[in-house]
Formats: structure tokens, sequence, C-alpha cells
């Protein structure tokens, strides 16, 4: 599904407040700041998921909020200052489903148009290893393994992307 985002309206400097001009960054115009001489770029969000499996099982969220509410999703959410998204893959997991995991291995990207954020690219790490109880918790409302046969539909585009990605990867990777 193709969406193009209407264009968020930067009008003033985050940081100091200064009323923000058009100028050229050397390719196109975009808001500026004298004051902080910087400009501002409409980037997608990064974003983290986890493919955790348990046999031949795979494990899905259930979503507690919005967008998307009571849809199954990848566990994951977005990337946090001063994290990567393996570290943030991993934050995720834990947050939503109590599983400690480790050896997150990057298996691909999806970059997809959002009506909430604009873009985000969510990165999709295979959990080499996992321990703790499950138990779904902060923006998950229930999370379980499921077969390959069983599998809920994906809130998300993006998700089910990288899901197509995970599941042409090799047994036993």
């Amino acid at each position: 599904m193709a969406y193009d985002p209407e264009p968020f309206a930067w009008n003033y400097c985050p940081i100091c407040g200064a009323k923000l001009e058009s100028r050229d960054d050397g390719q196109s115009e975009r808001p500026s700041c004298d004051v902080c001489r910087r400009f501002y770029y409409r980037n997608p969000i990064p974003a983290a998921c986890c493919f955790v499996q348990r046999g031949d099982d795979l494990l899905f969220v259930q979503r507690a909020v919005e967008p998307c509410k009571g849809l199954w999703s990848l566990p994951g959410g977005f990337v946090e200052l001063g994290e990567t998204t393996d570290e943030a893959a991993l934050r995720e997991l834990e947050e939503e489903t109590g599983l400690r995991g480790r050896g997150a291995q990057l298996i691909g990207a999806s970059t997809k148009q959002s009506r909430h954020t604009g873009a985000v690219t969510v990165l999709a790490y295979l959990i080499a290893q996992w321990e703790g109880a499950l138990t779904a918790a902060t923006d998950a409302s229930d999370a379980g393994f499921f077969s390959r046969e069983e599998r809920p539909p994906l809130a998300f585009e993006a998700h089910r992307d990288l899901l197509k990605i995970f599941d042409a990867l090799p047994s036993g990777t």
C-alpha cells in the first residue's frame, strides 16, 4: 500500500525556538534555523523487531495500544536515543514479553510509509538465545508462540515483509 504522508510542518526550531526559514542545503529546500545553523530533515523513524523461536514456532505479540490495537505483530518498537538497534530489539523483547534475549543477528530491513510517523525503517533481528517466562506487558496485551500454520495476520506491512525474509532463511540459521 503506497501512502504519501503530509509534510510535517516545521515552523520553529525545537532546540532554540527561533522561527525556521526555508533554505537550500545543497540538494533541496529544507527548514533551517539560522540561530543553531542546522537543517531539519524528514527521515524515517528507526524501529527494531525480534524473531524468537521455540522449536519451529515463532513468537508474536498482540498490541495493547494504537496504532493497530488488538492486532498481532512481532515484538519490537522504536529505537531510543543512546541505544543501538540490536539493543532496542532486545529491550523491546523484554518489555513486551518478559523474555531476555541474547545473540541478536540482523536478518533484514523494511521501510514503509506510515500515517502516524511519515515513515518507519524496521530492522529485524533473529534472537539466538532467550530465557525467562513469557508474560505480555507494556504495549502487548497477549503473547504467544505460533506454528507456521497458526500464525496470526500481522498488523504492519514492514513486519509482513520481514516475515518473508525470515521464512526464506535456511533452517538452522
